[in-house]
């Protein structure tokens, strides 16, 4: 992603008023992905504020920057309270820019009643869409952006053709260097659900011949299993069970950062919030984490699946006082690709194509 250039400087004076739609009830990475992105508009001079329930988060986060909200009576992504709010207060012929798959069905409703609308939808995982209206929703748009090439292909496979891509970004100045004397500490980032890998993780922990300290970042319906799951492999006393913290504040202590998924990955954040702090990255081989790390050059890859790839991959890591500080200097290299202001420029460019396409 490259920064504005004089064309796309041109086009935002042309663009209407964007509306960003998230019906989460968390503040997680497509949460903050949604800010990320409001943020750069709203910098840039456009008219620019986001949607969600009552009481979410992200417009607490909004307000903190700025950024104009639109609060919405329910949770329901059919509740025809939203549907009503939406279509008495999105301005004439302004972009809907929805964030989730929930969002996604209710600017679907919106567009198909204002149709005025630039309907843009971003979708963040690899996971084949449904039948039905899963699928009918994202032919409705006039744009569906994609977070890498594998959930492109998912979205393509399921007849949609107007798609980009554009990885989510980070915002690099909110990251500090990895700290000495961290010990060799192996840290994994995620909610504790099944998607990301935490079982082969403790797997491969018990297959290495030294456990370093590890901290597991997050929370989810998985957590009791995997406490038990520790236990049972011996490894309750080398784990330290941290909740959710906000990344930046956990990375520097790490000298690994694991990201074990399994399956349903988008396009990484944590991989990017690594290479910002100086941590080498080991992640699972799911062509979305591939789209990212190379073997040996920004990061190691082992076999997803297959807990033994995994620990091998840990203990050449801490055998080989080399290997570190090269795929700490390709991190390092590869991190400037997914800033914040480059995720806006690629926006702005998709933005004007979609009203382009609109007007033929």
């Amino acid at each position: 992603m490259n920064g504005d250039t004089p064309s796309a400087s041109a086009a935002l004076s042309s663009l209407p008023e964007v509306t960003h739609l998230d019906l989460g009830f968390e503040y997680r990475g497509g949460q903050r992905q949604v800010i990320y992105l409001a943020a750069e508009q709203a910098g840039a001079g456009m008219e620019v504020r986001v949607a969600a329930p009552e009481g979410a988060p992200i417009l607490d986060a909004a307000l903190e920057r700025e950024i104009g909200v639109l609060e919405l009576p329910r949770r329901r992504d059919f509740n025809p309270l939203n549907l009503a709010a939406l279509a008495r207060e999105l301005p004439p012929s302004s972009i809907l820019h929805t964030h989730d798959a929930r969002s996604a069905s209710l600017g679907a409703l919106a567009a198909l009643l204002r149709r005025d609308l630039t309907l843009v939808h971003t979708r963040r995982v690899s996971y084949a869409l449904g039948r039905g209206w899963s699928r009918w929703k994202y032919s409705l748009a006039d744009l569906v952006v994609c977070v890498s090439r594998e959930v492109e292909e998912a979205v393509r496979l399921a007849g949609v053709r107007r798609t980009a891509v554009i990885p989510s970004a980070i915002v690099r100045g909110r990251y500090s260097p990895r700290l000495a004397g961290n010990d060799g500490r192996l840290g994994v980032i995620g909610a504790l659900s099944p998607q990301k890998g935490h079982a082969q993780f403790f797997e491969a922990l018990s297959l290495m011949d030294e456990v370093p300290e590890v901290w597991v970042v997050g929370a989810g319906p998985l957590e009791k299993g995997l406490r038990e799951q520790a236990a049972r492999l011996g490894l309750a006393e080398r784990i330290v069970w941290k909740g959710e913290v906000e990344s930046p504040l956990v990375l520097p202590f790490f000298d690994v950062l694991v990201v074990p998924s399994a399956h349903g990955e988008g396009s990484s954040g944590v991989v990017k919030e690594a290479w910002a702090c100086g941590v080498p990255v080991v992640c699972s081989d799911l062509p979305a984490n591939l789209e990212l790390v190379r073997d040996g050059e920004n990061g190691l890859v082992f076999r997803n699946g297959d807990p033994q790839s995994l620990a091998l991959q840990l203990e050449r890591l801490r055998r080989d006082p080399s290997l570190g500080p090269r795929l700490t200097a390709g991190g390092t290299a590869s991190v400037g690709a997914y800033d914040a202001p480059g995720m806006h420029a690629a926006y702005l460019r998709a933005y004007s194509a979609a009203l382009t396409r609109r007007l033929r």
